[in-house]
């Protein structure tokens, strides 16, 4: 069968492209808030509060009612989040989906349930993919999030009824239904190789065989790396998708095979520039029917910018690591790096006769080379510094060298995991 594809290089908080009521079925994963870096001038969640991030996810979800036909439905894919205690000092588990659920009931939308999502975690969104806390001890265990949330959305009103037809293509046989339609889904996630807000095909497939037709027009506002209308298309569905950073677009023809000559499909494949841009959705913000303000405002102690996790994507869509080079050794335990973050060395304790020869030792392990960052429970020093252990690019420990060099005592005032490593080093 012949279906349609339509790829949108733009912004999905306004989605001129779609008329009225012209979509079946939205099916979407939004991005993280503060992240990823998708390397995108006006990407949501990264660089901005959490309340401006909830209010401008929200304008998707208003421009979603609008061009979702009566009757259909809305299916977001979000998971906890946690903040990270490195930029906000404490972690805390952000449910991004409470605000999603009062927006979109705030809109209009009848709220369905929601599926729960066990999986295996495939980054470290949640602290899912590594023991985290105060192992083995109590009390400061994290929970292991290995699970996200579906959360459903109905339109109210009547939808279009299908052909006989495509009716009877779209019947799902007991086995699917039974599946589909539980509570709890089980079923690993992606590699994340291409983009890094990827779900698996599964997702998708479930959600249309349920909630859609043969022929229906499937809506993914945040596209990523499109596997929503690789599903739509695998179903003999139409898909829409936006997607806001054009360096994913060869991702996604890869994707959907475009590029590979295959003489038996038949499907439409178009592409377009979205050609109205706002730069400031300030006054939709004022316009929405009901406005996120944050009770609990984060106080951002580090800008994200200056600090990443590994997280930003190249032009192939791929990760890459963040790497930093030293600016300025202000003493055996501060340094202040390119970027003009300063850090504080973890369990390193200046020796005053000692600080010319330790400055000395940091600047010639350090000119030249580049440097990444590890962190512990404590994240702050008093004067709210960010404490790090300091490793050279071919992994050399710099905190550990600076010990076993007896060029600057151990700092026994706190407690951080190399302490009894550091000290034994020392007594050597």
């Amino acid at each position: 069968m012949k279906t349609n594809h339509l790829i949108i290089n733009g912004d999905s908080r306004k989605m001129p492209e779609l008329k009225d009521e012209s979509i079946h079925l939205i099916i979407t994963s939004p991005p993280y808030w503060q992240l990823k870096d998708y390397g995108s001038k006006n990407q949501l969640g990264f660089n901005e509060s959490y309340e401006s991030y909830i209010n401008n996810l929200n304008l998707v979800w208003n421009e979603s009612y609008r061009v979702l036909h009566k009757g259909c439905r809305l299916c977001v894919n979000i998971g906890d989040q946690f903040a990270r205690a490195v930029y906000y000092g404490r972690y805390k588990v952000i449910p991004i989906r409470t605000e999603i659920i009062k927006f979109c009931e705030s809109k209009g939308f009848d709220y369905m349930g929601a599926i729960i999502w066990q999986k295996v975690t495939t980054s470290n969104t949640t602290g899912g993919a590594t023991i985290m806390g105060s192992f083995p001890y109590p009390r400061n265990g994290i929970l292991k999030i290995d699970y996200e949330f579906i959360l459903l959305f109905k339109k109210p009103g009547n939808p279009p009824k299908p052909n006989k037809e495509f009716k009877k293509l779209s019947a799902m046989t007991k086995d699917e239904w039974n599946t589909y339609f539980q509570g709890h889904w089980n079923f690993s996630g992606v590699r994340q190789d291409n983009h890094l807000a990827m779900f698996p095909e599964e997702l998708p497939k479930r959600l249309i065989k349920m909630f859609s037709f043969v022929g229906d027009i499937v809506l993914d506002p945040f596209l990523g790396s499109g596997t929503t209308s690789l599903a739509a298309k695998n179903l003999n569905r139409n898909s829409v998708g936006y997607e806001i950073n054009p360096e994913f677009i060869p991702v996604i023809k890869n994707k959907l095979s475009i590029n590979k000559k295959d003489f038996f499909d038949e499907n439409i494949y178009s592409f377009i520039l979205q050609e109205k841009h706002i730069d400031n959705f300030g006054d939709e913000i004022e316009n929405l029917p009901y406005q996120f303000k944050d009770p609990h405002s984060f106080d951002k102690k580090i800008d994200p910018k200056k600090l990443q996790f590994g997280s930003k994507l190249d032009k192939n869509g791929s990760k890459r690591e963040e790497y930093y080079s030293v600016k300025e050794v202000i003493s055996s335990e501060i340094v202040k790096l390119t970027n003009d973050l300063t850090i504080r060395l973890i369990g390193v304790k200046e020796k005053k006769d000692f600080n010319g020869k330790a400055k000395d030792y940091l600047i010639s392990k350090t000119k030249g080379q580049k440097v990444f960052l590890k962190y512990d429970e404590q994240k702050y020093d008093e004067q709210n510094r960010l404490l790090c252990y300091l490793y050279l690019q071919n992994k050399t420990f710099v905190n550990a060298h600076l010990i076993k060099e007896k060029l600057a005592n151990v700092d026994t005032s706190i407690n951080f995991k190399y302490k009894d490593k550091f000290l034994q080093l020392f007594e050597k």
